[in-house]
């Protein structure tokens, strides 16, 4: 999904509820659209599409087994899948080989008169291009000498990271960014004590040097841009941006499952005179 794809204009109508209101089933609809796309467009804009927990893949004979879990796609998509059923896929001859084993939002859902089930589905599919509403669980590898056959994968899960924190655009998206001045511009890789960060809303922060020395860098304050690697979100903040420091803020965003005890940041700093 593009950062430029339009946003519907009624991506935020809902019911404006009154006394004596007949309800349909239209309108029920529209309501439940109204807090189904708040939740999508969060998820996409906060988070890269990824795994946010299990979806392990298991070879069992010639057959892949996925165990529970959840992730994000590329437009927000909550894929939660139980795994209780439906979570076994055997080869596929169609889509090349290697090709990719996907976990797939439900774009017309398990439909009966009365409910809708949008729990999310294993499909095939080729490498290149990705299947769309998905994201990639494996990559798996058919015998040569039997295409029938499965002769081993490869686990390609991405886990979910942060978007944040935000680069404000300054020209309209259909504008090509101008490149960057990247003289003077200096880079590095922090490590983070996450040991504390364990429910959402813990914090720590620390001092960032710009060189090791901690010797004065840049003239006047420069900007600075930090990226949290690893398969854990943490919402991060940028404060105290000097001439041979910043102060490096991170913020849990889930409840951690991890047992690592410290996380990496990965920063760039771009004189004054640098914008994107």
């Amino acid at each position: 999904m593009s950062d430029t794809t339009p946003i519907p204009s009624d991506v935020a109508v809902r019911l404006n509820y009154h006394d004596g209101m007949f309800l349909t089933a239209q309108n029920m609809t529209v309501e439940q659209n109204y807090f189904s796309n708040w939740i999508k467009y969060q998820n996409r804009y906060l988070y890269t599409p990824g795994v946010l927990s299990g979806l392990v893949v298991t070879l069992q004979g010639n057959a892949l087994i996925v165990a529970s879990g959840a992730g994000f796609d590329e437009n927000g998509d909550f894929l939660i899948f139980p795994g209780t059923s439906g979570n076994m896929m055997g080869p596929a001859s169609n889509f090349g080989n290697p090709y990719g084993l996907y976990l797939a939002y439900p774009l017309t859902g398990n439909t009966t008169s009365d409910y809708v089930d949008e729990a999310a589905v294993l499909q095939n599919g080729y490498l290149s291009p990705s299947l769309p509403n998905a994201i990639l669980l494996a990559e798996v590898q058919l015998d040569p000498t039997n295409d029938g056959v499965i002769q081993s994968f490869t686990d390609k899960r991405v886990g979910v990271t942060s978007r944040l924190p935000v680069t404000l655009d300054t020209q309209p998206a259909a504008a090509s960014a101008p490149v960057p001045n990247l003289n003077g511009a200096l880079a590095g890789t922090v490590t983070a004590d996450t040991s504390a960060l364990s429910r959402p809303g813990d914090s720590v922060s620390l001092t960032v040097p710009y060189r090791a020395d901690r010797a004065q860098a840049f003239s006047v304050p420069p900007t600075v841009n930090v990226t949290v690697l690893g398969r854990t979100p943490y919402a991060v903040n940028v404060s105290e941006v000097g001439t041979a420091q910043f102060t490096l803020g991170l913020t849990a965003v889930q409840t951690r499952t991890d047992t690592t005890p410290t996380t990496q940041v990965s920063w760039l700093v771009l004189p004054a005179s640098s914008t994107f």
